[in-house]
């Protein structure tokens, strides 16, 4: 069988009281569901094994099948066996292609979470590690938020890793334990002896091991329980770095949103200049860029984007092209309220995609039309050089299958997709997606408004999926937003 190096944190703990494990978020209830997407057109065998961090000989193993273009869950309750308590990683196996994410949250579902959680993330699984991974952003109780990272040995044997965080001109490095395959290990900054405080306790993180590593990062309050936020996303390879990535989501105070653009030097020497181009895509129009210059191997420069620090305008949707000189970069987005907001902040990260991995094709294997009080906004960015005329949407899920019209956007511009359900019947090409055929309600669509979605095109795209909770629902969902990057496919 295939195997898909799925990096997740499988947590149950049911125990309001009980904290978790040295080298997890904050406070108590974290638990994840990890969703698998059939990106073939054969039936795929699905298994997954998880790892115990504590002791990796300890396993348990939960499988199915799955459909062509479909999508499925695997809870902590689908581990059988599996202890109250449990942290560690995974390696999802196939007989076809497959994709994942992990959507990590402690927010009190059934016999999940915790009462006031309200944190949640979501990041991609990775299909193939590497002996390298990059961290665009590393935070040492910086303005109270700390970056823990997660490291797995993807490869046949066991390995220690080598840590290094940069913060301004300094680095500061660490040695990790011995990982047995498939197992992880958890990094803080503090491990490294990176400096703390909103001062200096900002920066960047590289791992290199003997054997491929795969990783992710969540960032989170640095003291807080229950936790009432979570960020995260995966590592970067070798290969996921490039002379031009694409952000499909930026915000200058766009309903009182914004983003901060983090970009790294991936190169081991010389530096790079960087150049953002900004399409608007709302709330203003035009193209508009920011510059920075001799950003350093390693280190990051971060791009705000407020009034006063980027010639973006005020109340701008827009989506981003990194241009780089000099070697290749990696990076992140991170979004959340603008400052003074004084309503519950809700904060998410996603990753640019690079120039490289671009195609055609993209799956996105969790999609929500109000389901269960949550909805999805799908942002899909063509990143191509000219326009796209024939760009399709197809959605799966339990009630059958939905496409769309060829839709047309704009070379570098970017379109949302969101409440598709409500979308005239000229949007379809056959069947409507409605309310009726999903079987909504006033109280909405649950497990029928959950999709996984395969986006093509007659350009290269990329697209984003931000997940949060439905402005409209009848009993409010209290959730941090959480958003993750489409899988690009090869068509």
């Amino acid at each position: 069988m295939k195997k898909f190096s799925l990096f997740s944190l499988i947590v149950i703990l049911v125990a309001v009281s009980t904290a978790l494990a040295s080298g997890a978020p904050p406070g108590s209830g974290w638990w994840s569901g990890e969703q698998i997407q059939n990106v073939s057109s054969n039936s795929a065998e699905i298994v997954v094994t998880a790892y115990d961090s504590a002791d990796p000989n300890n396993m348990y193993s939960s499988s199915r099948t799955l459909n062509p273009g479909s999508s499925t869950t695997f809870l902590p309750s689908d581990f059988a066996s599996m202890p109250s308590g449990f942290m560690g990683s995974a390696v999802v196996s196939s007989n076809q292609e497959i994709r994942a994410i992990v959507n990590l949250t402690n927010r009190l579902a059934g016999d999940f979470g915790v009462s006031g959680g309200m944190a949640a993330a979501q990041y991609q699984g990775m299909n193939t590690g590497d002996t390298t991974l990059n961290f665009p952003l590393a935070k040492n109780n910086y303005y109270s938020k700390t970056t823990t990272f997660y490291i797995q040995n993807a490869g046949g044997s066991a390995a220690t890793a080598d840590v290094t965080f940069r913060a301004g001109a300094s680095s500061y490095t660490y040695t990790t334990p011995s990982i047995a395959p498939g197992a992880m290990v958890a990094v803080s900054p503090a491990d490294a002896g990176m400096p703390s405080g909103d001062t200096n306790g900002l920066g960047s993180m590289q791992v290199t091991s003997s054997e491929p590593l795969a990783g992710s990062v969540l960032e989170h309050f640095t003291t807080q329980n229950p936790a009432t936020l979570l960020q995260a996303t995966r590592g970067f390879t070798t290969s996921n770095a490039d002379s031009k990535v694409f952000a499909p989501i930026i915000k200058n105070g766009y309903y009182n949103r914004f983003t901060g653009l983090q970009v790294q030097n991936a190169n081991t020497s010389g530096n790079v200049n960087i150049t953002v181009t900004y399409k608007a895509i709302d709330g203003c129009s035009g193209t508009y860029t920011d510059t920075a210059a001799n950003v350093a191997p390693g280190t990051s420069h971060t791009f705000v984007h407020l009034p006063g620090s980027t010639n973006l305008p005020a109340n701008c949707l827009a989506a981003a092209t990194v241009d780089v000189t000099g070697g290749n970069v990696v990076a992140i987005v991170n979004e959340s309220f603008v400052p003074g907001y004084t309503g519950a902040q809700e904060s998410t990260t996603y990753s640019a995609l690079p120039e490289v991995d671009a195609t055609a094709k993209v799956s996105v294997p969790l999609y929500k039309e109000y389901s269960y009080g949550k909805w999805t906004g799908l942002q899909v960015q063509n990143v191509g050089t000219s326009t796209a005329n024939n760009v399709v949407l197809t959605f799966s899920g339990p009630t059958g299958t939905y496409v769309s019209n060829p839709l047309t956007i704009a070379a570098g511009a970017g379109m949302t997709f969101v409440d598709v359900r409500k979308k005239p019947a000229s949007f379809w090409n056959g069947t409507a997606m409605t309310d009726a055929a999903l079987g909504c309600d006033a109280n909405g669509c649950d497990s029928n408004g959950v999709f996984g979605i395969t986006v093509t095109a007659d350009q290269n795209v990329v697209a984003i999926a931000n997940e949060s909770p439905y402005p409209q629902a009848a009993v409010r969902v209290y959730q941090d937003k959480n958003n993750y990057e489409g899988f690009n496919l090869i068509p």
